[in-house]
């Protein structure tokens, strides 16, 4: 673990999204009172480090997509047209995945974001690797995760970690039937997240 959070610019990525307005991600569900509730407590504990905005329902991602194509586009990221789109839900067809129950328990910081810990990997890395299959190899490691927010100041790791101290999220059991393709503005990455379709879980 790094000494210092790393910021994240609240700024439109041109150089990365090159005029493709949107960008898709497949996700989990999981905006239920009692996550709502366990983010809302560790972002009061680190008011002050983080973007006073972050828009996004609680979620858990289970693979970036890539750009939603635009004529014209110069983008310098993998695009994810419909081709795509008919290509990931073959291979979850393929999956047949059954329903299950995540767990947020607990927290844990990457160097960009504190996040409530999911327990439930059995279940998600193969829906993971199955909906990266098209992305070049050596993508970052997978960790289940929901976002708290994003760090918009640099500070000690142990600052953090004082501020956390003595809380934790308390278990809780989310049941998984859906998974929801959504979209975001890429002009705005503390923006919220818009549901495009649905597959459900056989």
């Amino acid at each position: 673990m790094a000494a210092v959070t790393t910021p994240i610019e609240d700024r439109d990525f041109a150089e990365w999204h090159g005029g493709c307005r949107h960008a898709l991600v497949w996700v989990i569900d999981v905006d239920v009172p009692a996550v709502r509730e366990a983010v809302a407590e560790a972002r009061a504990r680190l008011g002050g480090l983080l973007y006073p905005r972050y828009d996004r329902r609680p979620h858990v991602t289970v693979a970036f997509c890539g750009l939603a194509p635009e004529h014209g586009a110069t983008p310098a990221d993998l695009l994810y047209g419909d081709d795509e789109r008919a290509a990931d839900l073959r291979r979850l067809d393929a999956l047949g995945p059954s329903p299950f129950t995540l767990r947020i328990d607990g927290w844990d910081t990457f160097t960009t974001s504190p996040h409530l810990s999911v327990v439930g990997i059995d279940y998600l890395l193969p829906l993971h690797e199955a909906l990266t299959a098209y992305r070049p190899s050596g993508a970052d490691i997978f960790v289940p995760h929901v976002t708290v927010g994003l760090y918009g100041a640099e500070v000690a790791l142990k600052e953090v970690e004082a501020r956390m101290a003595g809380w934790s999220a308390p278990p809780i059991d989310v049941d998984v039937t859906e998974l929801v393709l959504a979209r975001y503005n890429t002009a705005d990455i503390l923006g919220p997240l818009t549901e495009v379709s649905r597959f459900r879980l056989a």
